[in-house]
Formats: C-alpha cells, sequence, structure tokens
C-alpha cells in the first residue's frame, strides 16, 4: 500500500523533530503526540487521538464521519 509506506517514510522522518501537520485525513495524525483542533479558527480541543476520542467531541465526531465514509 503506498499510502502506508509514505507514513512510515514520514514516521522516520519525524523522530526527533518537532512538526507541525495540517490534515483533513486523520489517519495522518493519528499517531501525533498531541493533536490540537481546529473549529472556525479557534482551538476547540487538544490531545492525543485516544485522549480526543474519549472526549467525544469534534475530534471525536470528525473520526466517526470519516470511518461512516470508508476514507
Amino acid at each position: 500500500n503506498n499510502e502506508r509506506e509514505i507514513m512510515e517514510q514520514l514516521h522516520a522522518f519525524y523522530k526527533g523533530r518537532t512538526v507541525v501537520v495540517v490534515a483533513h485525513r486523520l489517519s495522518t495524525v493519528r499517531d501525533a503526540d498531541k493533536i490540537v483542533v481546529l473549529d472556525k479558527g479557534r482551538v476547540v480541543e487538544e490531545g492525543t487521538h485516544q485522549e480526543l476520542t474519549a472526549l467525544r467531541g469534534t475530534y471525536y465526531k470528525l473520526v466517526k464521519n470519516q470511518l461512516e465514509l470508508g476514507n
């Protein structure tokens, strides 16, 4: 899978670095140390993937919608 290979290469590149990633595909940020969720230009949530899904807030809804759409 090309996407998986690209993500593995990016993870290796990110190691030991501070990287800011802006993404619409949540699979891109799932393994991030910290995810910042913006809504209308404002920070509405911060945390790891697990923390944010446990909140069942904005991030959770985005994840759920992407899973339902098969993205």
